[in-house]
């Protein structure tokens, strides 16, 4: 069989499987979604290992399956109805920083899709979304239901995942690494299904950081800072980042950036400036250290070892804690590797992304959509291999009623563990990581 007609095949297979996902898979249907996205994701990795299909094509591929995740509802969160709910309070010129959606019941709104108060997770907290996905939703919703408003907010994770592609591919040259390394990300199934299928705003997070880590090794400060700060304004999570950058950057490269940053960031945040948004908004912010917990590593064996000591669950204190731990473990690193260049700041990112998932409380399936990409620049792997494992945790959803399958969390956590101390130590043989690079390089 040729390689071209075998790059279709496996083309074909994957894009099957992932389709397959989108229009029948649910979130309990674990036993369902699982093998489809094994054979996607080993369909991907062939691609990628034995360097079937051009550049071109591959991007082709990754752009016509998420036009076809357009089509299709987001049934594997129900987040999209929290998304659309905050949505329509936009459009009716409330600010979604300061009411319950229980409280928003009482104002009877126009919309009549606004009974789907019912489909919410958490109807009892706050929006916990920053500013610039909330303008996501809005512009979906206006134009309708929450059906529609889901296909309009699939077509600009679109055309925004594309435009972080377009810098990608100028990071990579920047870099002078091939340009289908790319394709680890872009094609990845964990990502398209989770960003473009699922509406999860990781990936638009990773656009504009894109743009921003573009432009500040470019010496572009301006565009660097407002981009890192549209990337912040989706998710929180690049802060994380900053340690590094103030260390790097120097006189008055760090005065433009950092001043601009937080100029931008104050705009960005406006919405939550008044002292019963700003109360809501940090309110919603602490409840996801102190109360929110799903597929932790660290942290499930510090509860443990809590409730063994005290009797209950010392989430509220562990949370914060462990949090803390990051942010110091993240400025000690960048103080630590400040004189960097690019490519050390592409590791830097990866080693700090890593610690902060394995401390964290929560990691959903989307959250490591971060290490993907920074896998991507680097020649550390793991995070490639985590986003197959990771899937495993749907398997939680299928349990009735809702509880965490230990042994899969574990299982999970067991590999990733062995996985990160080979690649760290150099020992995969014949050197995996060396085999992803090679493998998509020409």
């Amino acid at each position: 069989m040729s390689s071209k007609t075998t790059y279709y095949l496996l083309a074909a297979i994957m894009s099957v499987f992932l389709i397959s996902i989108m229009a029948f898979g649910k979130q309990k249907d674990f036993y369902l979604m699982f093998p489809l996205y094994s054979m996607a994701f080993v369909s991907y990795a062939l691609i990628l290992f034995r360097n079937y299909g051009t550049l071109k094509q591959l991007i082709l591929l990754g752009i016509v399956l998420r036009l076809m995740f357009v089509y299709f509802f987001p049934n594997l969160s129900d987040d999209m109805y929290r998304f659309y709910w905050d949505g329509r309070l936009m459009v009716e010129g409330i600010n979604p920083y300061g009411v319950l959606p229980s409280e928003v019941i009482s104002l009877r709104l126009k919309n009549p899709d606004i009974n789907i108060f019912h489909k919410l997770n958490s109807p009892e907290y706050y929006t916990i979304y920053p500013p610039v996905s909330q303008i996501y939703f809005a512009v979906g919703a206006i134009f309708g239901d929450v059906y529609k408003s889901a296909m309009i907010m699939k077509v600009l994770f679109l055309i925004t995942e594309i435009g972080g592609l377009v810098f990608m591919l100028k990071i990579l040259d920047k870099l002078h690494l091939d340009r289908r390394l790319s394709m680890i990300y872009f094609l990845n199934p964990l990502i398209m299904l989770e960003g473009v299928g699922n509406l999860h705003f990781e990936v638009v997070m990773i656009a504009f950081l894109c743009l921003s880590i573009y432009f500040i090794f470019e010496k572009k400060w301006l565009y660097g800072s407002i981009w890192m700060a549209m990337s912040i304004g989706v998710k929180l999570v690049p802060l994380i980042l900053l340690p590094f950058l103030w260390f790097m950057l120097k006189g008055k490269e760090r005065l433009v950036f950092f001043v601009v940053l937080s100029v931008i960031l104050c705009i960005i945040f406006f919405p939550v400036t008044g002292s019963v948004e700003f109360g809501s908004f940090m309110s919603s912010l602490d409840l996801y250290f102190r109360k929110f917990e799903f597929n932790g590593s660290i942290y499930y064996v510090l509860r443990s070892i809590g409730m063994t000591l005290t009797g209950y669950n010392l989430i509220s204190y562990i949370g914060p804690a462990l949090a803390l731990v990051t942010l110091s473990f993240s400025f000690w690193l960048a103080a630590k590797k400040a004189e960097g260049g690019l490519p050390e700041f592409m590791k830097y990112s990866l080693m700090v992304g890593t610690v902060y998932f394995l401390l964290a409380t929560t990691v959903h399936p989307w959250y490591i959509s971060t290490l993907v990409f920074f896998s991507v620049f680097t020649d550390i792997k793991y995070g490639v291999f985590w986003s197959y494992l990771i899937f495993i945790t749907y398997v939680n959803y299928s349990c009735t009623p809702f509880h965490e399958n230990m042994w899969a969390v574990a299982s999970e956590y067991a590999i990733l563990l062995i996985l990160i101390i080979l690649e760290y130590k150099r020992r995969l043989p014949p050197s995996l990581s060396d085999s992803w690079q090679s493998g998509c390089v020409k």
